[in-house]
């Protein structure tokens, strides 16, 4: 029996988990040439070779993940939100180290958050100094807080990374690191069903051109974006009348997202999750990212997914006073937009800090709008972009999973 303790710290990190799961199970199997029994229990199907345990969300547990917390528990973002969840946090990890020792685990893989996985890993290695420690998505070391990668170099074996350039950042401080690929170039597009489907659920005007709302899928950036975006819609409403404005919303933002907007009493349609399986959610939004003229999102990794659709964006950020100052202070570059920093241009409009204003997000929204050219050069771009994120030796889970198992065959 293998037995792999992997811990993803969010929901973002929950399908990467998943497909990582099944892939190590398929290559596990080819190499043992067994037929990979499978018992069927209420949280999914789990090997009778392989057992997975951890902390993971729904898809993780679908492919049999033994969640021993609450991924929600862990999905915190900014300062005050952080703080408040120390004491949470700090349990987990507590629990989380006194069960390996118990379980003794044959290997350790961590998903993104990077704080949260660090802390893991140094009090791991006091129990055990020699398991494999693997973690997949490599911390954004080149943007900020580059001493995580020294850090890392002290409790970790190897990294995995989706971005092409940064292994260098990692392999300085003696630590390995491979370009697994970016899970984005391997999102299938919506198919004309799926098409039609969003047109038919959000009853679309075909005649009118769409404007994509992406404020956030947290509640703090709702409650910091939204109000801008919402004032930049009020003067769209004036300036243009062949717009239809949408706006996808996670399940656990739509309250807050719902109640503005009935508040601003604007002219703009909600897609709400609640409304749609989990799985037909993605596929109407994706949908109406391919249908879309353009977006306005909160920077952060959507930009890729509409690079993945097509769909040209403006990407905007603000957040409280007090982590302002820390990201002004500790961020290394000067753009958030990941294709602005792949391409090391600056062909995505972005507004950061005090640039995020409705004048200078309206003017922005107004000249790609009037200049089709422009639009034009976002997606020339944006499929440069996707082709350097594409692994040569498959998907990025098939290259993760055949990394972490090389190190249990050693």
């Amino acid at each position: 029996m293998l037995k792999i303790l992997i811990i993803a710290g969010e929901l973002s990190g929950d399908a990467l988990g998943a497909n990582l799961i099944k892939e190590i199970a398929l290559q596990h199997a080819f190499q043992n040439n067994s037929s990979m029994k499978k018992n069927v229990d209420t949280e999914g199907d789990v090997s009778e070779e392989l057992m997975f345990q951890g902390i993971g969300g729904p898809l993780m547990k679908k492919q049999g993940l033994v969640s021993l917390y609450n991924i929600k528990d862990l999905a915190v973002m900014g300062l005050t939100e952080v703080l408040t969840s120390l004491p949470k946090i700090f349990a987990i990890l507590g629990g989380i180290s006194r069960y390996v020792k118990i379980w003794n685990p044959d290997l350790v893989i961590t998903i993104d958050s990077p704080d949260f996985s660090i802390r893991l890993a140094k009090k791991l290695r006091k129990i055990d100094k020699f398991v494999p420690i693997i973690h997949y998505v490599a911390p954004s070391v080149w943007a900020w807080r580059p001493l995580r990668a020294k850090q890392m170099g002290q409790y970790f074996d190897h990294v995995l990374a989706l971005f092409p350039f940064e292994a260098e950042y990692f392999e300085k401080f003696g630590l390995s690191c491979d370009f697994v690929g970016h899970p984005v170039t391997r999102q299938r597009l919506p198919d004309k069903n799926k098409i039609n489907f969003a047109i038919s659920k959000m009853n679309l005007d075909t005649t009118k051109r769409t404007l994509t709302l992406l404020p956030g899928s947290r509640n703090t950036e709702i409650k910091y974006m939204l109000p801008i975006f919402i004032s930049v819609i009020k003067r769209l409403e004036y300036t243009f009348n062949d717009l239809e404005i949408i706006i996808p919303a996670p399940l656990h933002v739509s309250k807050l997202v719902r109640e503005q907007v009935l508040k601003a009493k604007i002219n703009v349609k909600i897609m709400a999750e609640e409304d749609f399986t989990s799985e037909g959610f993605q596929d109407c939004k994706y949908s109406l990212f391919t249908l879309s003229e353009m977006a306005l999102a909160t920077s952060g990794s959507v930009s890729l997914e509409l690079a993945r659709a097509g769909t040209p964006m403006i990407t905007a950020y603000r957040c409280g006073f007090l982590f302002e100052r820390v990201l002004k202070r500790f961020v290394s570059i000067k753009s958030a937009n990941l294709i602005n920093i792949i391409s090391e241009t600056k062909i995505v409009p972005e507004f950061l800090f005090e640039e995020c204003n409705v004048e200078n997000i309206f003017r922005s929204i107004y000249e790609l709008l009037t200049q089709p050219k422009l639009l034009l050069e976002q997606k020339e771009l944006h499929v440069k972009v996707l082709d350097s994120l594409v692994s040569k030796t498959g998907s990025p889970s098939h290259a993760a999973a055949k990394k972490i198992l090389s190190y249990i065959n050693q």
